[in-house]
């Protein structure tokens, strides 16, 4: 420890903020001094004088020079920083389950990534839980060139790279294979965690400004045509992420003529109803459910809606619900073997009785669609 002596001011003023580095880091000790210094024997008698009084400032380092704060200051300023951590969620989900770490924001009126846009930007890959700084690095930092979320890159870049702005820095990483894996810059499953940092340095626009809605309507299918092949590869985060994105997209489009917004209205049911199977892969079942409402309030006949709806009332346990969705699907095709088989299960699961001799044999009926 050491004493010292601070100004202060008198104690007929009030306290004034401390201008400058050091008068900030010691205006709480002078807070604490106010009373003290009323008493002190150094009080000067005239209004508006400064006069000195000790302070004593508890440090653990002997060896601090004055003017630095002490460290536990230091620590404490450390824990805020870290608590104001960005942390955005990045799966097409919206659950939570993948989030980014902004390092650098980018300004309030940079532009976004939009599907399709060509984007320039530095990728670098680490192994998040390496011990070995040789084979912590995977890849780069290198600047690579390709078309925001088409697949060229891993689903965790393509995701992170679709939530971003121009001059934006930022951290994903993934425990998930399916998610980090990237064969085109090198990196395999192996690794328990992958670690991306990306920074985003340049973007094109996916059309131009006076797009008309042809050419807007054109780029849409195109892009529906990719998502579907994305969930056909197992692509399924980046695939739900595109039909969320066309549905939105198509959803708030409004072009005029009467055609170009039947055919919008067409390609966004479609897109919801992808978007549902892209959820029931991920098991998301009451999400599904919604998305099928929305699709039957707009067309109460729509076979698939209904049928999906089904599906993922049955495997939430609503075999009521399922039951009828499938009877109401069967009317619209009533050829579809598919449909017939799910009606007679349905009908064969509510007629099990409840009793507890029959309930083992109805677990097992339950976990075969579980």
């Amino acid at each position: 420890m050491w004493h010292g002596c601070v100004e202060a001011p008198s104690s007929s003023h009030t306290l004034r903020a401390v201008e400058g580095s050091a008068g900030r880091l010691f205006e709480d000790e002078l807070e604490r001094l106010r009373a003290g210094t009323r008493n002190s024997k150094h009080h000067a008698d005239s209004e508006g004088s400064l006069q000195l009084a000790p302070l004593e400032l508890r440090r653990n380092d002997p060896n601090v020079r004055i003017g630095q704060p002490p460290p536990d200051r230091l620590i404490r300023e450390v824990k805020q920083k870290e608590k104001d951590i960005a942390l955005v969620d990045i799966s097409a989900s919206q659950d939570g389950s993948l989030r980014k770490q902004i390092l650098v924001p980018a300004a309030v009126d940079a532009p976004s990534v939009y599907h399709g846009a060509t984007v320039r930007a530095q990728i670098t890959a680490a192994c998040k839980n390496s011990r070995s700084p040789e084979s912590c690095l995977l890849h780069g930092p290198k600047e690579h060139i390709w078309s925001a979320a088409c697949g060229a890159r891993c689903q965790l870049v393509e995701l992170t790279i679709s939530s971003m702005k121009l001059g934006e820095s930022c951290v994903a990483s993934s425990g998930n294979a399916e998610l980090y894996v990237d064969r085109a810059l090198g990196i395999a499953g192996a690794h328990e965690e992958v670690e991306y940092s990306v920074v985003l340095k340049d973007i094109s626009p996916p059309w131009p400004a006076d797009c008309r809605p042809s050419a807007l309507l054109l780029w849409a299918d195109e892009q529906k045509q990719i998502a579907t092949q994305m969930l056909q590869q197992d692509q399924v985060h980046l695939a739900l992420l595109k039909f969320l994105m066309l549905h939105e997209m198509t959803n708030r489009t409004d072009t005029g003529q009467p055609n170009s917004h039947t055919e919008l209205k067409a390609l966004s049911r479609a897109c919801r109803l992808n978007a549902a199977v892209c959820l029931g892969r991920l098991s998301q079942w009451r999400r599904v459910c919604e998305i099928c409402s929305d699709v039957l309030a707009e067309d109460p006949c729509n076979q698939k809606a209904l049928y999906r709806r089904g599906q993922a009332s049955l495997r939430m346990g609503l075999a009521p619900a399922a039951q009828e969705d499938f009877a109401k699907a069967l009317q619209v095709d009533p050829d579809s073997k598919e449909i017939q088989r799910q009606v007679s299960y349905c009908e064969k699961l509510l007629t099990l009785p409840i009793d507890k001799t029959k309930r083992g044999e109805r677990s097992k009926v339950d976990n075969k669609w579980a």
